[in-house]
């Protein structure tokens, strides 16, 4: 096979897998997510048929199937200060070696992920004064 054409295959495999991975994972949530609904439709029309309270549904499957939780979660900034960390140092270590190895030019894109790690450190650094200055708001 001519190696041109086969150099065509790896980048359209490449995409037609990576979109085809992510539509099989939406379909097989979206059918989990409608069989659990059936099954708890199923069981609660038995229970009324019975003349039973229908069973209530629980706090955690109601999260499970889409609901946004009301309460806010506590200690937010550690998880966003490891991320902007990991990104920063990424950032600059890509930056240095690929200014290093000769890319001058395409050195300055290593540093989009150091931006974003400098967002995320910013952005811990906020919710830690709002967790420390409001504590009776978190849960």
């Amino acid at each position: 096979m001519n190696p041109a054409v086969l150099a065509m295959f790896i980048p359209i495999t490449a995409i037609t897998l990576g979109i085809g991975i992510g539509a099989l994972s939406v379909w097989t949530e979206h059918k989990r997510k409608a069989q659990l609904l059936e099954q708890l439709h199923k069981e609660r029309l038995i229970a009324l048929e019975k003349g039973v309270p229908p069973p209530d549904i629980s706090p955690g499957l109601v999260g499970f199937l889409g609901n946004k939780p009301t309460v806010i979660p506590k200690y937010l900034w550690p998880r966003a200060m490891r991320t902007g960390l990991a990104l920063l140092l990424i950032g600059v270590v890509c930056f240095l070696g690929i200014l290093k190895a000769g890319g001058d030019e395409g050195a300055i894109f290593a540093l989009v992920p150091a931006a974003i790690g400098i967002a995320n450190l910013v952005y811990a650094g906020v919710m830690w004064r709002q967790e420390k200055s409001e504590p009776s708001k978190l849960a």
